[in-house]
Parts: C-alpha cells; sequence; structure tokens
C-alpha cells in the first residue's frame, strides 16, 4: 500500500466589516484631520435651499462662499473673533431687498446666522461633525442610540461606497480601507426647520447678546456675534450643541488648503476691521419731511422757499425738484445731515395773462438718492400714481428701505394705473400693492416675486380681486409656498404664463380655479408640498397633494394634476437621498399605487419628488424624479421607456434642468450625457408646442438645401439700417454674454464665476432694461438680417407680407414676401447658433416628424393656419394663397441665418430649400 500525503491551504479573507463597524472607522479618521472641506447644501429658516462650498479648519477658521439657484452668492470667512460676509445683490433680495444695492460687494461684519444660513460653524469641524454622527455625550442626535445599517452602495470620483443610515442620519463611506467618510447628510434638531412662518429675528439691540452655545469642539468658543436663526434654539448650558442641519460632500483639505484658508481669512478680517455690523447698516434711515411757502405774486418772477429737515439718523442725500404752472423751476441736489434742515429759493415765471389772476399749485419733492437710484424717471412715474415713497409700505415702519428693485416692482404691478383709473381702484391698488411688497419683503420672499414680476410679464392676475388676493396670500407663506414661488419664477422666465397666489379665471368663464400653481401655458395644476421630516411626513403629504388636486374648482378643465413633493436635502426620511431607482423601490414598499384611483381616472398625471442624491463627487444634486400611475402600477422591471417620458417631461416643466441640458432650439448641449442609464432624448415640438421625443414618430424627409450664399455687411447701402443691426447684434451678444455665464456659474457657484456673472447681469440691464433674457433675442438678429439686408439684397422689390401673431410664435412662418413676379417668398430666419428645427406634422403628416425648409413642414403650417380661420380670418386668407403658390410652382422658401461677430453686424447666409 503507497501513502500519499496532501497539502491543503487555506486562504482566510478579512470578515468584511459590519455597517456599525464601517461607521465607527470612518467617523475615528474623521476625528483626524485637519479640518473639513464641504461641497453641500442646506435649506435657511426661509425654506430657501443654500448650496455652500467652504472649508473648516479644526479651530473653526473658515473660508468659502454660499449661493442660491437665482444667482445669488456670498463669500463667507469666519475667524475666531467674528464672522464676514459679503455679498452680490441677489443675495441680499431675500433678507435687505430695499438696502440690497447698498449692501452689495461689501463686507458685513457678524451678520445673523439666519442671513448666512449655515449653522455656527464650529459646529461644522471634524470632532463636532464625529460627535454628531457617533452621537457621543447623547443618545444620538435622533433622540436614540445609533444602529447603522446599509442602505445601498453608490460611487464617489469613482471610489465604491456604502450609504449608511440609522434612519435619520446617512452616511456615505469608502467600501475599502481606509474606511473614509464621503459624504454626510445631518437633519440637524427635531423643529429647526420647516415652520410655517419663520420668527421674526432678534431685535438689533440684542445682535451681541443671542448667541449659540457650542458643543464639544477643537478650539475655543467664540462667546459673541451670532444672532440665531428662527426655529433654531441653542442648547441649555452643559449640553451639546445639536447637530448642523446639512448634507455634503466632506473630505480632508490638505495642509496647503488649510493654509490658503487661515490666510484668506487673515487678509479679510485684516483688511475689513472697519466693518459694519448688518444692524447698523440697515438700522440708520432718514426721516425728511419738505415744506414749500409761497404768496401771492403779481411781478414777472414769482419765488417760492423750501424747507427740507431730516430728522432721521442717517445723512440724507438726494434732488429737490419744484413744479408749478408746467414749469420745472427748481432741480438741485442736496444733502441734509441727521437733525439738520436746508432751505432753497426756486423762481418761476408769472403765467397769468395780463390783468387777470390765475390760481396755481406748486410742488415740491424731495428724490433721495437710496430711494432714485439712477432711475429718476421710474420715482416720477410712481408719485404720478399717487405713490407716496417717503412713507413706509404697508403698515410697518421698521426697515421701510425701499431702493431701486422695491420701486421696479412697485411699477411693475401698477402698470395699467392712469389719467382714466377711478380714484377708488386706484386707492385700493396702490395699497394693496403696497402691503404686498411689504409682505415679501417680511417674508424673505422679495427675490422670486421681482423675477417673476419685473424680470418676466408671465404673471396672471385676476384684476382687482387678484390683486387683493396676493396682499392676503403673502401676508404669511409656509415653505411650500415660497418653494412654488420659485418654481412659478423659474417657469415664467422660460415663457410660460403662470397664476401664482391668486385665483385663475379663464377668460368667457365665471369659474374660478385656485391651487398652488396653475402653468397656463403647459396646461397643469400644480400641489406642492415641502417635506423636512421623515417618510410618514412624505406619505402624508403626497396623500394631501392628491386628496387637493381632487377637490371641486382647483383644476381647470383639460389640465394635467401634479402632486409635487419637495424634500429637504437635510430632512429625516432616507428618501432625502435617494436617486430616481431607490426611490421607485420604496415607492414599491410604501405602495403608493394605492393613490393612482381617482373618479373617473387617475387621481394625478405626474407626481414629483424633489430629493438630493449624491452626485459623482458626492456633493448632493437637487433631482426631480417623475413618476405616473402606469410606472406605479407597473411590474415592469426595465424602467427605460419611463425614464425616457420622465426626461421629456422634465424638457417642458423644468427649465433648470432644460437650461442645464439643452440648447433653446431643443439641441443637446452634449449626445453623451445620461440620466439613470439612458442618453437624453433628441427633442421636437408637438402640435401644442411641446417638447416630445423626435424619435417618437417616424421623420419625413430631412432639408436638402442649396449651397450658402454669403451676403457681407459691406452690401448695406443704408447707414441707418447698419446702425440698427450693429445694435441688434450687440444685444444679441450681451444676452448670450449673460446666458453663458448664468451657466458657468451654475456649473461651478464660485466667487470668480458669480462676479463675472454679476458684470454680465449689469451690462444686461444696462442695454435692455428688463427684457427677459430668452431665445427672443437671438432670433431678433436672424429676423432683422432678413427683413433689413439679406432680402432687399438679393430680392430688389420684394413686398413685406404682416403676418398674425400667434402664441409664442408657434405655426407660424417667422417671414413672407411677395416678389415682383407675384411668387411667394417663405423665409425662416435663424441666429448664428440655430439650425432648422423639428417638429410634429399636421394634416396628412400628422403621424411624422416634418423638418423646417421642406414641403412637409410648408403644409403642415398652411394646415395650421387653416384651423385658425374660425378665429382670424386673416390666417385663412393666408393659407388658401400660400396653398396655392405652392400647387403651382410660385412658392420659395428661403433659410437666413445671422453670421455671429460679435457686437458687430457680419452679414449672413442664403439658401434655397428644395420643396418641389
Amino acid at each position: 500500500m503507497v501513502l500519499v500525503a496532501g497539502l491543503m491551504t487555506f486562504v482566510l479573507w478579512p470578515r468584511e466589516k459590519t455597517p456599525p463597524q464601517l461607521a465607527s472607522a470612518a467617523t475615528k479618521s474623521l476625528r483626524a484631520w485637519r479640518g473639513v472641506t464641504y461641497a453641500g447644501t442646506t435649506v435657511n429658516g426661509n425654506g430657501a435651499i443654500i448650496g455652500f462650498r467652504l472649508t473648516v479648519a479644526r479651530d473653526g477658521t473658515a473660508y468659502g462662499t454660499l449661493s442660491r439657484d437665482s444667482g445669488a452668492y456670498a463669500e463667507l470667512a469666519v475667524s475666531p473673533k467674528r464672522t464676514l460676509l459679503r455679498g452680490n445683490s441677489q443675495w441680499w433680495f431675500e433678507h435687505e431687498p430695499g438696502s440690497a444695492e447698498a449692501l452689495a460687494n461689501t463686507w458685513v461684519a457678524d451678520p445673523p446666522q439666519g442671513v448666512i444660513g449655515l449653522a455656527e460653524l464650529s459646529r461644522m469641524t471634524p470632532t463636532a461633525i464625529a460627535d454628531a454622527l457617533s452621537g457621543k455625550g447623547t443618545n444620538g442626535p435622533s433622540g436614540r442610540p445609533s444602529r447603522w445599517r446599509q442602505s445601498g452602495a453608490t460611487s464617489v470620483n469613482g471610489r465604491p461606497a456604502k450609504v449608511l443610515t440609522d434612519g435619520t442620519l446617512r452616511f456615505v463611506v469608502s467600501a475599502s480601507p481606509p474606511y473614509q467618510p464621503l459624504s454626510v447628510s445631518l437633519p440637524g434638531s427635531a423643529g429647526s426647520q420647516g415652520a410655517s412662518t419663520p420668527e421674526p429675528a432678534p431685535d438689533a439691540s440684542d445682535a451681541r447678546t443671542a448667541v449659540f452655545r457650542s458643543g464639544p469642539q477643537d478650539g475655543a468658543a467664540r462667546s459673541a456675534g451670532h444672532v440665531q436663526s428662527a426655529g433654531h434654539v441653542p442648547a441649555a448650558a452643559g449640553e451639546p450643541a445639536p447637530a448642523p442641519a446639512l448634507a455634503s460632500a466632506v473630505s480632508e483639505p490638505d495642509a496647503a488648503q488649510v493654509q490658503s484658508t487661515t490666510e484668506n481669512v487673515r487678509r479679510v478680517d485684516t483688511s475689513q476691521e472697519q466693518a459694519e455690523p448688518l444692524s447698523q447698516r440697515v438700522a440708520a434711515q432718514t426721516d425728511v419731511a419738505v415744506q414749500l411757502t409761497a404768496s401771492f405774486c403779481s411781478t414777472p418772477s414769482c419765488p417760492a422757499t423750501v424747507n427740507v429737515t431730516n430728522q432721521g439718523t442717517a445723512p440724507a442725500s438726494g434732488t429737490v425738484i419744484v413744479t408749478v404752472a408746467g414749469q420745472t423751476p427748481l432741480n438741485s441736489p442736496v444733502s441734509v445731515p441727521p437733525g439738520g434742515n436746508r432751505t432753497l429759493t426756486a423762481t418761476a415765471t408769472n403765467t397769468a395773462p395780463p390783468g387777470q389772476t390765475i390760481p396755481v399749485s406748486w410742488s415740491a419733492v424731495f428724490y433721495e438718492a437710496s430711494v432714485m437710484g439712477d432711475d429718476p424717471a421710474l420715482v416720477k412715474r410712481l408719485m404720478g400714481r399717487g405713490f407716496k415713497l417717503n412713507e413706509p409700505l404697508g403698515d410697518q415702519r421698521a426697515n421701510d428701505s425701499k431702493g431701486e428693485p422695491v420701486l421696479q416692482l412697485l411699477d411693475a404691478m401698477t402698470a395699467d394705473i392712469g389719467p382714466r383709473t377711478s380714484p377708488e381702484v386706484r386707492e385700493s391698488r396702490l395699497s394693496n400693492v403696497g402691503k404686498t411688497v411689504a409682505n415679501l419683503k417680511q417674508q424673505g420672499a422679495f427675490e422670486p416675486f421681482y423675477d417673476l414680476a419685473v424680470n418676466t410679464d408671465n404673471l396672471s392676475v385676476s384684476g382687482e380681486s387678484g390683486i387683493a388676493e396676493l396682499e392676503a396670500k403673502t401676508a404669511q407663506l409656509s415653505v411650500s409656498d415660497r418653494r412654488t414661488l420659485q418654481y412659478a419664477s423659474d417657469l415664467a422666465r422660460a415663457g410660460n404664463k403662470v397664476v401664482w397666489g391668486n385665483t385663475y379665471k379663464p377668460e368667457g368663464s365665471t369659474d374660478g380655479y385656485k391651487a398652488d400653481l396653475q402653468n397656463l401655458t403647459g396646461k397643469q395644476t400644480v400641489q406642492r408640498k415641502a417635506v423636512s421630516g421623515g417618510t410618514d411626513a412624505v406619505v402624508n403629504d403626497f396623500a394631501a397633494a392628491i386628496n387637493e388636486l381632487s377637490g371641486t374648482g382647483v383644476v381647470p378643465p383639460g389640465f394635467d394634476k401634479v402632486a409635487w413633493i419637495d424634500i429637504d436635502p437635510n430632512a429625516s426620511t432616507v428618501l432625502a437621498g435617494s436617486d430616481r431607482q431607490a426611490l421607485a423601490k420604496e415607492f414599491k414598499k410604501l405602495k403608493l399605487d394605492k393613490y393612482c384611483n381617482g373618479a373617473g381616472g387617475p387621481a394625478f398625471d405626474a407626481a414629483v419628488f424633489t430629493t438630493y442624491p449624491p452626485g459623482p463627487d458626492g456633493t448632493p444634486q437637487r433631482t426631480n424624479s417623475v413618476f405616473t400611475c402606469n410606472e406605479l402600477l407597473s411590474s415592469a422591471v426595465d424602467p427605460h421607456k419611463y425614464i425616457q417620458d420622465e426626461m421629456v417631461w422634465k424638457a417642458n416643466n423644468d427649465p433648470v434642468w432644460y437650461s442645464d441640458n439643452y440648447i433653446s432650439d431643443g439641441r443637446r448641449q452634449s449626445i453623451h450625457t445620461t440620466e439613470n442609464g439612458v442618453a437624453l432624448p433628441k427633442l421636437a415640438k408637438d402640435n401644442e408646442n411641446h417638447w416630445i421625443s423626435k424619435d417618437k414618430l417616424p421623420s419625413a424627409p430631412g432639408a436638402k438645401l442649396s449651397s450658402a450664399k454669403s451676403v457681407g455687411p459691406g452690401s448695406l447701402g443704408d447707414r441707418k439700417r447698419g446702425s440698427l443691426l450693429n445694435k441688434i447684434a450687440d444685444h444679441r451678444k450681451t444676452s448670450v454674454d449673460l446666458t453663458n455665464a448664468e451657466r458657468k456659474f451654475q456649473k461651478n457657484k464660485s466667487v470668480a464665476n458669480g462676479q463675472t456673472r454679476d458684470k454680465a447681469l449689469k451690462h444686461y440691464r444696462k442695454e435692455l432694461g428688463v427684457t427677459p433674457n430668452n431665445s427672443s433675442i437671438p432670433e431678433r438678429l436672424g429676423e432683422s438680417a432678413a427683413r433689413y439686408h439679406v432680402i432687399p439684397e438679393e430680392f430688389p422689390g420684394a413686398q413685406w407680407i404682416p403676418l398674425p401673431k400667434t402664441p409664442n410664435g408657434a405655426d407660424m412662418f417667422d417671414q413672407l414676401y411677395r416678389l415682383k413676379d407675384g411668387t411667394l417668398l417663405i423665409v425662416e430666419a435663424k441666429a448664428p447658433s440655430s439650425d432648422p428645427g423639428w417638429r410634429q406634422g399636421k394634416g396628412r403628416h400628422k403621424n411624422k416628424m416634418v423638418q423646417q425648409m421642406t414641403r412637409e413642414y410648408v403644409e403642415t403650417i398652411i394646415e395650421a393656419m387653416k384651423e385658425r380661420e374660425t378665429k382670424s380670418p386673416r390666417d385663412g386668407k393666408l393659407a388658401h394663397d400660400l396653398k396655392e403658390a405652392l400647387d403651382h410652382g410660385k412658392l420659395r422658401y428661403v433659410l437666413v441665418k445671422a453670421k455671429d461677430g460679435g457686437s458687430s453686424y457680419a452679414g449672413a447666409t442664403l439658401q434655397e430649400g428644395v420643396i418641389y
């Protein structure tokens, strides 16, 4: 017998760490960090989402930036002694709109925490965050011992990671040694978010005494200079401070970053020794009175005396203007110190006919520079309507500084007040508008409403009753109201007519419909809820939104019903950090499909959930996930179709998402972009002028064009037309520069990008005023190049044929001419960056996609014009003429595309489409 000895080798793999062990290892690593670099989001006391990127050293020294999506940003520098903040004008719109221009781009010392939006920075040091995650010294931030479990897997900067949660906190940790924290989400203390109306901040006189009490931290606590925000209660003596509410990617800064942070703070602190606290900057007010004395006059020149007094605490600087009998005998600058007075004399010409006596009325007004800004005509216009600008708006005197943005809003809301307006209507309007603006300032909602009412003309209000409703609505705003208002502003800037804060009354109907938001262009009714609590709160608010959409007097006929649940980034529900795939799984468990059954059909057409899943680098990314009942009720595993439908929905209803991914004419910014694993769809317009997937229908043959002929600016014989085209080209460049600057800022909210964006906005305002910055500005260059240069040059004697206006310019050609031989000439005019677009056909082409510059497109527009014939007989007449010309070979179709010459007109190209 032969015995063979065998050798067996055992390989022992290290046991995978449990979630509690992972959390413990990552927290231990965090405690050893030299500082923390954050890139994340939080929610301020007004419910606004604040983005922040900053580095916090171990001693609490911090430097970085804060931002809001509206273009607001601020630079923040925190030393052991004090906090300094420098914001642009948009930043101050939320907190001090009347002083926004004066505060813009200047350093302010020790602003209240509500202005910053972040917790005291000593609660964001490595040890403080580690304590918040581990619950050291407490039973855990949520009031019970932390029980970590894995809720998912992800990747941060290409590094595999695990998502941990204890049901309230969320913690992303690298999946392999060394175990490092990559992202954290802390809901903060209970009740710290989501109050329907924030309480007023402490009185300015208490600004140095109301403080946060710091818990365990790395450096010495600061004892003064930080006012607590509404709803945040400092810990009692001896207790740890509550964890800051935030969702953020975290990383350890290298030694150079920490040194740079310290040096930046020291530089700002040293150079801004004289920076005043915000309370001092805004507390000083003028109190100006003007008294005019004039007597009976029989001489050729008639004098009057004007006495200007200032009983306020700040110097008054402005202009005194005296008017009488159509004359302005005095228009003089004047400065009056606090408690002082100035006397001026005005002399007018006696206009009474010889031997007659006539009554005249003298008027003297003091226009403060802080009120008038650089637009005296605006102030005069408002005074002419009856506004008493030296008196407070609404019923409160406190903080009544106005400033140009406030005056612009007053102007926009009373533009229809004129000489024929009855005294009763005038008085009611001025009162309600004044109270509305005062409410918006007090409620911290001035910024989005200003954008909606001033920067666009798309807020619909139902007469005087609608104005009264706005006044009542703005008196008390919830976080949901503010978020809906911001969304209304986004929609309006994208060209949508909206109704917010008042009842929608369709034309010709006696019925009224009241909801959180009516999108008249998109035909959608939106009920929106902001959630800062747990998963139960999400489900309950979703059910409430569905119930409201099912009520009477809410959804107009033909409108889609949208339930929108806006989950705060630092909400306690695990859904707050979930992506679409995770949401879909959770919704199956929560059985949200039970809310799909409504009377006569689905209870809703779209359910939108706003969440903040970590992006590729761990930074929370605001994401709107859209679900329909078909998906919630479906058992299908492949969500590809639903994801593509979601992207088409967002192309129509999420302007921020659309601008991030598409160019104005529907072209993708990048063909390589994917979302949830699905490529962005190509877009085209349907017959309602809404975006649809171009691949939804088969395509008719594309355009066939002749070789491009260049028509240079040298052939412009008319200097006047040349000047006009140069101005339009400059406006286009101004618009494009602002769009590019805003897009760059949205991708990277750095101070440098913010300053570039502000510079572009300032130039835009100077050149185009409050004209909305949209695609119509670049399009005008192509249209003007065709009308004033290319067509007169290439088709001498062509006669311009005016075309009926249509909503958004849809279902109509750009231009139409009749040539000398009777041929009709259709012109498609394009900006330098635009190409012939696609849309859904009509008539015999209704089941196809058709492209501009083709016969199929011509027949589609003719069909659309025929459909409008009953309401617009001229449409019907033109449709008949175009069809006759097309049938008899007497129709031509050309493309005029302006060249990009920057601020100067550079000519255009001409191509003809083959339609026979």
